[in-house]
């Protein structure tokens, strides 16, 4: 995906991560259907074939309390693409989780012919997928979790907690100049600040599609 300052990467893996977590408003979590859904329990992460999630506990509506399967993807088609609807094993899927919101005719089937209620999660995320992107970076090249780090930062002396973020405070500028100097270099200056003003005013969740329009529509001097 195209970010702020340049491509990130955003795996399934990491869709998983966040649902695993609950790192979305689960208050405010609605079904594309417009039915409330409440997440009582994740489910137990399934690393080997089959669903993402096993065992999760769902309240949909008014209804009573359900247990089943969950499969995320980061957009609905995947189901079929994946072949799921064929597949027998995942006939006890009983909520499927998308990044992006689906087409409004969108309907999951499972190999017996059942419509599976259908949650998008990007409209709920507590932040935007690029900060997701670089925390899990961050998570990864450290070694450990985001939520030990500032233990661990809170044990260095003064100065020496100064220099280190001023290191990679520089680091982080150096990068953003970098990534900015390929835009100039590819658009030119006034196609350049039309794709970051784009940008910016797509805000959280649609700097990508806003990229994307201002890809498609160049900016016209005059």
């Amino acid at each position: 995906m195209q970010g702020l300052y340049g491509p990130f990467s955003f795996p399934e893996k990491l869709l998983q991560k966040i649902w695993l977590r609950g790192d979305f408003d689960r208050a405010a979590a609605t079904l594309v259907d417009g039915c409330r859904i409440a997440v009582r329990h994740p489910g137990k992460w399934n690393i080997l074939g089959g669903p993402d999630f096993r065992g999760a506990r769902l309240a949909i509506g008014a209804g009573p309390e359900i247990t089943g399967d969950v499969e995320l993807h980061l957009h609905a088609a995947d189901w079929a693409a994946h072949a799921h609807a064929g597949d027998r094993s995942y006939d006890g899927v009983v909520l499927h989780v998308a990044l992006f919101p689906p087409p409004r005719e969108h309907e999951t089937l499972r190999a017996d012919g059942l419509a599976i209620p259908v949650l998008a999660l990007l409209p709920l995320l507590h932040h935007d997928l690029e900060e997701f992107a670089a925390v899990e970076a961050v998570e990864s090249l450290a070694g450990r979790t985001a939520q030990r780090l500032p233990e661990e930062l809170f044990r260095l002396e003064p100065a020496e907690l100064v220099g280190l973020l001023h290191a990679h405070a520089a680091d982080r500028w150096r990068q953003k100049v970098h990534f900015a100097r390929l835009r100039l270099q590819r658009l030119g200056w006034e196609n350049a600040c039309h794709h970051a003003v784009l940008e910016i005013l797509g805000y959280r969740f649609n700097s990508a599609p806003m990229l994307r329009l201002a890809g498609r529509f160049r900016c016209v001097s005059g």
